[in-house]
């Protein structure tokens, strides 16, 4: 019979209408790398029995399977519901009212002084046309010449002025009424959309004042990692800047909200996988078929002229106060300190979350058959639990900015290897040696004879050590010999060709390394050495 009293009750109320509508503000935002967990209170005063709360003004593009609901008071949440509300919404309306407002303000204003600056142009114009005082016969007292000569330059003067300030203040005014326009056109398009709500049925004993807590989850926002890099000189640690992009296009602004970020992925696969069994099974050929692809795809040349833009590319950087990180076991998670603002749906905000020091050990390298630079290289340990997601790294050595980089945590080894750029202070050269190259036929072979001199010279004070890495080719058909004559001490590889010298250089000192090679190969056939 209980039941039964329920049910009716609850039908009576959904005809009735009388359900009490609320809004609510947001208490703090979690943002995942794809997605934000919203936390919201809301505030409503409950009648006796079963009533009906709508809480209004949530977003159109929330998760309603993610939706967590509670509530402080005595009082039973008996259902809760989302749904979308179609009609214009009355804060929409008042929004465009107030623009409309805004902007007749401003286009009266415009009418105005652009009337008063005809006034000073007209006055201006009378002025000059009556500069002529006395008849053609009569002369003119000095003390009347002189009183006109003030009053006409103090009041052409003056209108000159008056002038100057109306056309500021009518530059001013256009600027502001194209702005007003622009927003009115912006929010004028978005027409009847949406608003979310949530529909919550209640059970109190008695009157009660209710506070409700609410979260979902959105996928309108998320943030991506991005690092800064910086070495001073070869000698200090290198200072780690870890920041986040951070974007929301959820249709309302999150203002002086509790800010955090989390290295979490709501929409990951959290059920635990299962092996099944593996049953092997021959497998008949199939003669090969010619089937029409109707799917787009890109040509090679197509794939080399597409631009790929920085997605931190004239960002609003902020100056953020350090956030303070929380470690679980799967994932961690940074909190703002202070109420952050996030307008929704302008570029990325970009945010300081960290910084750290590492240790890092530098090293030189060159491969001068490829490039006659040397490149400093740093390898940098204890970077694990500092780089929890990968992102694009900025390089700076010395105050200056020498490139970009991409660290993955999951696919770098131990020791996190960067490149800091040129190192001018370093001079190779590879020159090929013509009195030790040379090519000689006899009978069906001809044997070709080539010889390189690598010469490298620290004009640095300091001594550094250097990494050469150079090759020699390798055979692909058995009608060739190749053979390495000389190597300099250098390492080689010989199922690659690669020749690898490690070389401790002190200051100012040159060293040279020579390697020569020949191959072997018949006479009637052409091969292209260096």
């Amino acid at each position: 019979m209980q039941k039964i009293s329920y049910f009716v009750a609850l039908i009576l109320l959904v005809f009735s209408g009388n359900a009490t509508v609320v809004t609510s503000h947001i208490k703090s935002v979690k943002v995942y790398t794809q997605g934000a967990e919203i936390s919201r209170t809301a505030r409503a005063a409950l009648p006796a029995g079963t009533s009906e709360v709508v809480i209004t003004g949530l977003p159109d593009q929330l998760d309603p399977g993610n939706i967590q609901v509670s509530g402080t008071g005595i009082f039973s949440i008996l259902s809760v519901s989302h749904r979308l509300n179609h009609q214009v919404s009355a804060q929409h309306n008042q929004l465009l009212t107030q623009l409309q407002d805004s902007l007749d303000y401003y286009k009266n204003q415009l009418e105005v002084q652009q009337g008063m600056l005809k006034v000073y142009e007209e006055e201006e114009a009378l002025l000059l046309a009556n500069r002529s005082i006395g008849g053609s016969d009569a002369g003119v007292k000095v003390a009347d010449l002189r009183s006109m000569a003030d009053f006409f330059r103090s009041r052409l003067g003056e209108v000159k002025r008056l002038q100057l300030e109306t056309r500021r203040q009518i530059t001013q005014l256009q600027d502001r009424h194209n702005r007003v326009r622009q927003q009115l056109v912006v929010h004028s398009a978005r027409g009847n959309q949406p608003v979310g709500e949530l529909v919550i049925t209640t059970q109190a004993p008695r009157p009660v004042n209710a506070v409700f807590e609410f979260s979902y989850i959105t996928w309108q926002a998320g943030w991506q990692a991005t690092y800064d890099v910086r070495a001073e000189n070869t000698d200090q640690p290198i200072e780690l800047l870890m920041k986040a992009m951070v974007q929301q296009t959820t249709g309302e602004d999150w203002t002086d909200v509790a800010l955090s970020l989390s290295t979490g992925n709501p929409r990951a696969n959290r059920v635990k996988p299962e092996l099944h069994t593996w049953f092997l099974r021959f497998v008949e050929p199939v003669q090969p078929q010619v089937k029409m692809d109707n799917r787009l795809r890109f040509a090679p040349d197509m794939l080399m002229e597409m631009e790929i833009l920085p997605f931190a590319e004239g960002l609003d950087a902020a100056q953020m106060p350090v956030f303070s990180a929380t470690e679980s076991q799967l994932t961690t998670e940074y909190a703002v300190n202070v109420p952050f603002t996030i307008s929704s749906g302008q570029q990325p905000r970009m945010v300081e979350v960290e910084r750290n020091q590492l240790q890092a050990h530098y090293r030189w390298f060159a491969a001068p058959r490829i490039d006659r630079e040397v490149f400093l290289l740093a390898r940098v340990t204890g970077w694990e639990s500092l780089i929890p997601l990968p992102g694009e790294a900025n390089l700076f050595f010395e105050g200056s900015f020498v490139g970009k980089s991409f660290i993955d945590p999951a696919s770098v080894a131990d020791t996190l290897e960067l490149s800091m750029g040129v190192d001018k202070g370093v001079v190779i050269e590879r020159n090929r040696l013509t009195d030790f190259s040379r090519k000689s036929i006899l009978g069906r072979r001809t044997t070709e004879t080539v010889a390189w001199e690598i010469v490298v010279r620290n004009n640095r004070n300091r001594r550094i050590l250097l990494e050469i890495k150079d090759q020699i080719p390798v055979a692909t058909h058995a009608d060739m010999q190749i053979t390495l004559e000389e190597q300099s001490g250098a390492r080689f590889d010989s199922s690659n060709g690669m020749l690898y010298w490690n070389i401790d250089l002190g200051p100012n000192e040159i060293q040279r390394k020579i390697f020569r090679y020949s191959v072997r190969y018949p006479s009637d056939r052409i091969i292209r050495l260096e």
